[in-house]
């Protein structure tokens, strides 16, 4: 008898992978180039619009929402149908998106973009981790998750200066004095060009990084015939990856807690320059783009644990670091070191969920990981907007290196790696 199941290429084909990596990461850059400039612009051309601060609130976070929601489904996909389609489509939602970011006119189009690119992220990037750990090895997975985090950030950096470059040079009367919202739209065509680039690199040079099989002998079953037999229990995991999900929980909502107040308190407390509050923000911004492959590395030689239980020390100490601060450049320094930390506790964070995995329901489990990193993302500014209407800045702060803190913790206590 012979069967359909899906099971990974062959690793010997080192070149062809070295090659998928290789167009992997650069279409994650192309697809990561709006991203900088929806987080910064999006809620300004939302007001230029008419939304109210709650209809702002609700743009911001439906896409999130979408992507938590969309993951774990598309990680059952991921196992049965492969990983390249879900990629290509991933990126084709990106593209419409984008597209309808350049059309809209009112806050109906620029929620179906949001609609659009919650869908695109929720197949891109679980396809984009399950296709890395198909093709890395276990001893290179940290590096490799790494080189696409780094991508990412480097995609971010370069929309963002080419977007604010296009917004200065069309703004000046030499090139006509167009108006803000006509800049924005030619910057988000450009975005769509981008994705489908994307789109066409993966279609014509990354191959299926599963295969189906259908010369393979089944192997005999222990049921007999006349006897049913159970489904398989999708979703049921191991206890170590359900204690790594609720860490990842805890620790992406301990990250995103500060995210509504901070540019508020330190315009209202360290510096009023917006820009060089911007300019702050630069060398973490930097650290991000050249580290993560170098640094992801470090996991796979000293083990997973101890850049996640270093990173979040250091964050701790940088958000403890916020109240105290007289300038900006100290915060800087922090954030900088900050970023080289979470460069190597990111990779090394996916690498551990891959290697905890069970390797036949690998999508499915990056889809509920993902899925919970994503739930973090909207917990955290809730109950941080929550914390500061309540009981003030600090109490934001303090349960957000709490929280860091306590994740430290529970990855010390808690958390067992396997043998790689």
């Amino acid at each position: 008898m012979t069967t359909n199941s899906i099971e990974p290429i062959a690793a010997a084909d080192v070149g062809q992978s070295f090659t998928s990596l290789r167009k992997l990461r650069l279409s994650v850059l192309l697809a990561s180039l709006p991203f900088g400039m929806l987080q910064l612009g999006l809620p300004l051309v939302a007001r230029e619009m008419g939304a109210s601060a709650l209809v702002t609130g609700g743009l911001l976070s439906v896409s999130a929402l979408i992507i938590v929601a969309l993951q774990p489904v598309v990680g059952l996909g991921l196992d049965r149908f492969g990983r390249r389609s879900f990629l290509i489509v991933g990126l084709l939602g990106y593209a419409f998106s984008n597209a309808i970011f350049g059309l809209a006119s009112g806050i109906t189009g620029l929620f179906l973009a949001q609609l659009a690119q919650g869908i695109g992220s929720g197949l891109l990037w679980v396809a984009a981790l399950a296709i890395v750990s198909d093709l890395a090895s276990a001893d290179s997975r940290g590096q490799e998750y790494g080189g696409i985090e780094e991508m990412s950030i480097r995609g971010i950096l370069i929309g963002t200066l080419a977007g604010f470059a296009m917004f200065y040079l069309l703004s000046r009367d030499a090139l006509g004095g167009l108006p803000p919202v006509t800049s924005w739209r030619i910057l988000f065509f450009g975005f769509t060009a981008a994705s489908l680039l994307a789109a066409a690199i993966v279609w014509r040079g990354i191959p299926e990084t599963l295969r189906r099989s259908s010369d393979r002998p089944r192997k005999a079953s222990a049921v007999p015939k006349d006897q049913p037999v159970k489904l398989e229990k999708k979703w049921r995991f191991s206890s170590q990856l359900y204690i790594v999900l609720g860490i990842v929980i805890l620790t992406a909502s301990a990250g995103a807690i500060i995210s509504p107040i901070l540019i508020k308190y330190l315009n209202d407390n360290v510096s009023t320059n917006l820009f060089g509050i911007a300019l702050a923000f630069l060398p973490a911004a930097l650290a991000g783009a050249v580290l993560p492959s170098r640094l992801g590395g470090l996991s796979d030689r000293i083990g997973r644990r101890p850049p996640l239980i270093g990173a979040l020390l250091v964050g701790v100490i940088a958000t403890l670091a916020i109240p105290f601060a007289q300038s900006l450049w100290p915060l800087a320094l922090l954030w900088a070191f900050e970023a080289a930390a979470f460069a190597a506790a990111i990779p090394a964070e996916e690498a551990l969920v891959v290697d905890i995995s069970d390797g036949e329901r690998l999508g499915v489990t990056l889809g509920f990981y993902t899925a919970a990193a994503g739930l973090g993302g909207v917990i955290g500014p809730l109950l941080g907007g929550w914390l500061f209407d309540r009981f003030g800045a600090l109490s934001v702060f303090g349960s957000a290196a709490s929280l860091m803190a306590l994740g430290a913790g529970l990855i010390l206590l808690l958390v067992r790696e396997p043998s790689r």
